[in-house]
């Protein structure tokens, strides 16, 4: 009888996790699988299971890190098992994940976040899977050191890094613009 309280427990967990994390889940998981929403879709799910099938004392306290990181991890291993994942290739984790601002919002206003975003898609795979994950996921500094496995230092250091040539490449084009 032990058996169900952890089985209450873990649905609970993956009820939350769904209510919670699924779109966002499976955008992220979308984008490292070159826009192949099927395929995320199934990461996910395989997911859920597996968080089903996990100790709740183990994931409670960490549930979006750990859910982004099965994700991540399993979506590597699907390209790599497709033999698509070339670590020299810049594009190879390149997300489909497109963003759109509010419609409310000006023209001007959605030019620029669109024009971000594309600028974003230029950048290394590590500075644009910590990008979308901050801003697009909402994941805090330590969540995406637990999804990526480098060091809240480390991600640190690619989001500046990331923004700065993000600001560079706008004032580039805005100086172009006004000439």
């Amino acid at each position: 009888m032990s058996v169900q309280p952890h089985q209450d427990e873990a649905s609970l967990l993956v009820r939350r996790a769904l209510d919670q994390y699924e779109s966002n889940l499976i955008a992220y998981t979308a984008g490292i699988l070159n826009g192949d929403y099927e395929r995320a879709r199934d990461v996910v799910q395989d997911s859920l299971l597996k968080l089903y099938l996990t100790d709740p004392e183990k994931v409670r306290d960490n549930l979006k890190a750990w859910l982004f990181t099965v994700c991540r991890n399993r979506a590597l291993d699907i390209l790599r098992k497709d033999h698509r994942l070339d670590i020299g290739n810049e594009d190879a984790l390149t997300g489909a994940v497109s963003y759109d601002p509010d419609p409310s919002e000006n023209a001007d206003s959605h030019e620029l976040h669109a024009r971000i975003w594309e600028l974003v898609d230029k950048l290394r795979p590590n500075q644009r899977e910590v990008i979308r994950l901050k801003f697009m996921h909402d994941c805090s500094y330590q969540q995406i050191a637990d999804v990526t496995g480098l060091t809240v230092g480390n991600v640190g250091f690619i989001m500046h890094v990331a923004i700065k040539k993000l600001r560079e490449h706008l004032n580039r084009e805005l100086a172009t613009r006004s000439n």
